[in-house]
């Protein structure tokens, strides 16, 4: 009798979802299979290898699972399918494989993968591909492929390239994290999803105030780093509405705040000012701020870093140009996950000022501002 091969790309989705199921701390694969809209007996083949994932199946993934990332994971169901549609022979899938890479050589990290598997596959049980999988490096390349976000950095990433000593190119940095998510990927897979990224380019994100209040609201528990560059200090030392919250959470690691203008009030330094400011706040609502309260030095002194840019004021005049428009306030809010989400706004603390109004950074933009900001940190000596 002759042995039905197996898919190995589909074996390994199997281990990587397992993988991250278990990450999720004791969820069931019963739960899993509810959520996906699968019987539980099937969902489990998935896990195995035996079964294969519909593609149909992607946006129901990506919301069962956080990490996973939807372009990658329609780019790999779709290849699985192309690969099970030839499973009759180890050699059809090798060509296939190999057709696939040329087709998409944005998957060629996993796709290569499979060159090591195949003997295996051939002559071994799934229990010894399964082994081969891991060995091999695909379940690993795999799981990096389809949780790969754009614009992202670990808190220690994030450290090192506002070091004076740093001189890796920030823009290298950035593209070698976002990868060739888009490039290579052949219309038919994401046709749709290609033709509303395309709509979007043309279109620029207009922020309310209030909008990206409330968009800081929800995400609030997600911010692990905030640094800002603004014109005038005075905007971020009215605190009954500059929100310093972020700092007593405990994912939060450091907010960095650097000001081109000398405050309007000299006497003091405006973090010493600040945190006058923000104790006699918390002292009036003592019992509401009672935690705060009883940390409230230290936080202050690890967590907030404000630094005098006046001497590079026409470094911080072009961080704060948006398209040859002079703005007031650049916020970049670097997510736990390491997500880099910029915002630039022309708010002022002039009440009456009219047409105020915020964007919201693309891909290369964000690139070149954190570049110009990390030589304004190393202009002024700063490092994290």
């Amino acid at each position: 009798m002759v042995q039905k091969l197996r898919n190995p790309l589909a074996q390994a989705l199997g281990l990587v979802l397992q993988g991250m199921r278990d990450e999720m701390g004791g969820v069931s694969s019963l739960q899993i299979a509810g959520q996906l809209g699968l019987a539980a007996s099937h969902y489990r083949m998935i896990e195995a290898g035996s079964a294969i994932l519909q593609p149909a199946r992607a946006i129901r993934v990506v919301q069962t699972f956080d990490t996973a990332e939807f372009i990658p994971l329609c780019q790999v169901l779709v290849c699985i399918q192309i690969l099970d549609s030839v499973k009759q022979s180890v050699t059809d899938m090798r060509t296939t494989a190999k057709l696939l890479t040329e087709a998409n050589p944005g998957m060629s990290s996993v796709l290569g993968k499979l060159e090591g598997l195949w003997h295996v596959v051939e002559t071994g049980e799934p229990s010894d591909v399964a082994k081969a999988i891991v060995t091999e490096g695909l379940k690993e390349e795999l799981e990096r492929f389809l949780t790969t976000e754009p614009l992202t950095f670990t808190a220690s990433e994030i450290d090192s390239f506002m070091s004076p000593t740093y001189e890796q190119p920030l823009s290298g940095r950035l593209y070698s994290k976002i990868g060739n998510i888009l490039q290579g990927v052949a219309p038919f897979y994401l046709d749709t999803v290609l033709q509303l990224i395309g709509n979007l380019r043309d279109v620029t994100p207009r922020v309310t105030a209030e909008e990206l209040a409330r968009w800081e609201s929800l995400h609030k528990n997600r911010f692990s780093h905030i640094i800002g560059v603004v014109r005038r200090p005075e905007i971020i030392l009215d605190v009954s509405t500059f929100d310093y919250s972020y700092l007593w959470d405990d994912s939060f690691e450091k907010m960095l705040i650097i000001y081109r203008d000398r405050p309007q009030e000299k006497a003091v330094s405006v973090h010493q000012r600040i945190a006058e400011l923000l104790r006699r706040k918390f002292q009036t609502e003592h019992l509401k701020y009672e935690r705060e309260l009883a940390g409230f030095d230290k936080v202050m002194n690890e967590k907030l870093r404000i630094e005098d840019g006046t001497s590079r004021a026409d470094e911080i005049d072009e961080i704060l140009l948006y398209r040859d428009v002079p703005m007031n306030n650049l916020w970049i809010y670097i997510m736990v996950s390491g997500y880099v989400v910029p915002f630039i706004d022309n708010a002022t603390v002039d009440s009456g000022t009219t047409d105020l109004y915020g964007t919201s950074l693309g891909y290369d933009e964000t690139a070149d501002k954190l570049i110009k900001i990390r030589k304004l940190c190393s202009g002024i000596g700063l490092s994290l």
